[in-house]
Order: C-alpha cells, then sequence, then structure tokens
C-alpha cells in the first residue's frame, strides 16, 4: 500500500464512527436493499437490475448502501473497501438485515485476495476514484476480476463539477488537468490525499484495460448541500457514468 494510501486508510478509520451517525440519521442504509432506486440512479439502474444469482463486486464500498442495494436486487456480494473500520460497521449492519455480504478489507490498487474472472458485475463509484492515486492501475485491477463479458460500472461525482466544489469562491484554483496529489490535513491532524482524474481518464482506463465501452453519460444537477451554488455549481453536471464490457477476446 502506497504511503498516500495507508494515510487515507488511517482517516477513513478514525472518522468511521462520525460517518456512521451520519448514515443512521440519514437511514438509507435500512432500506436501500428493499428499494434499491434509493441509492441506484435511473441512468444506472439498466446495468445492474440483473444481477440476481449473479456474482457481484463492489470497490471502494464505502457506506456499502450500493452494497446493500445490489444485495436486494438478488447479487452474491463482495464489498472491498481499504478501511477495516468502515467494513466492520457494514457488516454489522448486514447482519441487522440479513444480508448475505462478503466482505473484504484490501486496496482497490491491489486486489490479490480475488481471483481473476469472478465477476458478472464490477460497480465503482461515489467519490472513490479521488482517492485512488493510480487510476489505471485500479481499474485494471477491477477489469482482471471480471469475467469475460462481464460488465464494469464507474459512476462517480463529476470531475468538472469537483473543481468548482473545492475552490474557494468563483474563481479556480486549480487546472482541470492537474491530478495531485492534493494533502489535506483534517480537524485531527490527519493527512489526506486526494487526485483530479478527468472524464478522459476514466474512460481511457477502462479501454486500456480490456473493456468495450457501452455507456457514457453526464447527468444530474442536484447540489447536495453545497454552500454556494449560486455560483453556478447547479449548472454543471453532477454525475459522471462510464460502463463497459469485458472483452472476451483479451482474457
Amino acid at each position: 500500500m502506497s504511503e498516500q494510501h495507508e494515510a487515507n486508510r488511517a482517516f477513513w478509520n478514525a472518522s468511521a464512527e462520525w460517518w456512521k451517525e451520519r448514515e443512521d440519521r440519514r437511514g438509507l442504509w435500512r432500506t436501500c436493499h428493499e428499494n434499491p432506486s434509493l441509492v441506484v440512479s435511473p441512468a444506472e439502474m439498466p446495468f445492474l437490475q440483473g444481477v440476481r444469482g449473479q456474482a457481484v463486486c463492489v470497490l471502494g464500498s464505502g457506506d456499502n448502501e450500493i452494497a446493500f442495494a445490489l444485495a436486494g436486487l438478488g447479487g452474491r456480494v463482495t464489498s472491498v473497501d481499504i478501511s477495516e473500520q468502515r467494513l466492520e460497521i457494514a457488516r454489522e449492519r448486514a447482519r441487522t438485515l440479513g444480508l448475505d455480504v462478503d466482505f473484504v478489507q484490501s486496496d482497490v490498487t491491489d486486489l490479490r485476495d480475488l481471483h481473476d474472472d469472478a465477476f458478472a458485475l464490477v460497480y465503482t463509484g461515489g467519490h472513490v476514484s479521488v482517492w485512488v492515486s493510480d487510476l489505471r492501475r485500479f481499474v485494471s485491477e477491477a477489469v482482471r476480476i471480471l469475467r469475460p463479458g462481464g460488465v464494469l460500472v464507474i459512476s462517480e461525482y463529476h470531475p468538472i463539477r469537483r473543481l468548482w466544489l473545492e475552490a474557494e469562491g468563483p474563481r479556480l484554483g486549480r487546472r482541470y488537468f492537474e491530478r495531485g496529489p492534493y494533502r489535506y490535513t483534517t480537524e485531527e491532524g490527519l493527512p489526506t490525499f486526494e487526485y483530479h482524474w478527468t472524464v478522459s481518464d476514466h474512460i481511457q482506463a477502462a479501454v486500456d484495460a480490456g473493456c468495450r465501452i457501452v455507456k457514457v453519460d453526464e447527468y444530474g444537477e442536484e447540489t447536495e448541500g453545497e454552500s454556494w451554488a449560486e455560483s453556478g455549481l447547479d449548472k454543471l453536471p453532477t454525475y459522471l457514468l462510464v460502463v463497459g464490457k469485458k472483452d472476451k477476446e483479451r482474457t
């Protein structure tokens, strides 16, 4: 694990209880297995709804709402996250809900504990790639564990929106093609590292890993509570969706 990823793991472990309380107040983890549309967008749903009886994997599972939704859709779910504390919370929640989910603690750029060609669907999204120092290696590992003809879903907060979200006002402080790393310090004094991957970075990583792109979408105009939407943030797309199928001839 890289020094940057180890720092991020420490941050997610230290903040696990804070996130747990926040997610408990929101309450989606309790019901998304019964109503997946609470956490699965209409743009994503066509690629997720056929998972009944299939092995599926969620990389960077975090709050595990997508993992629970996929379990509710009948998938045999493996949930992977870098934070053992976040996974322990998710494991207890799955027991509460009676969901059969496998939990694996791992850096998403090194999935050595998961076999080649193991999953019909690999999903990643919801602010995952921003924490990853090597996007191509991450996506390559995601495709390695995907079976030939299987579906890769990358569903991320839109990179162009993130530039404005992280600015200190209407003027941008960084360039779109400055990938980072960007070092931050939490209130507790912990360092974290983030990266800025572009739209083309996400698409090219999937192509280079051996996927045929079947869908690219940019959608949503919600503000998610951002503090200065009056500057135009709500006029930018909220999400980026990239869907690929693993090339059968490159296995």
